[in-house]
C-alpha cells in the first residue's frame, strides 16, 4: 500500500475543495437571498400596519409633507 498520488487521484483533493467552495457559496448566497426576502415582507407589512393606524386615527396623508414653497424660498434666493 503506497501513498503515491501522482495518478488519477492527485486532483481529488483540489477537484472537492473547489465543489465545497462553490457550495458554501451557493449555501451563502441562499440564505442572504431568503434574509432579503423575509426582511422586505417585514418592512413592507411594518409600512401597511402604520398606514392602517394612521387612517384609523384620523391622521391624513401617508408620509412627510414637501417643504412650504420649495427649494428656491429660502433666504438669498
Amino acid at each position: 500500500m503506497s501513498n503515491d498520488y501522482s495518478g488519477a487521484a492527485a486532483g481529488l483533493g483540489i477537484g472537492v475543495l473547489i465543489i465545497g467552495f462553490i457550495v458554501y457559496i451557493a449555501i451563502l448566497a441562499l440564505a442572504i437571498w431568503v434574509s432579503y426576502l423575509i426582511m422586505r415582507t417585514a418592512v413592507k407589512n411594518g409600512i401597511l400596519r402604520a398606514d392602517e393606524e394612521r387612517a384609523r386615527r384620523g391622521i391624513p396623508g401617508g408620509g412627510m409633507a414637501p417643504p412650504a414653497g420649495g427649494y428656491d424660498s429660502g433666504p438669498g434666493a
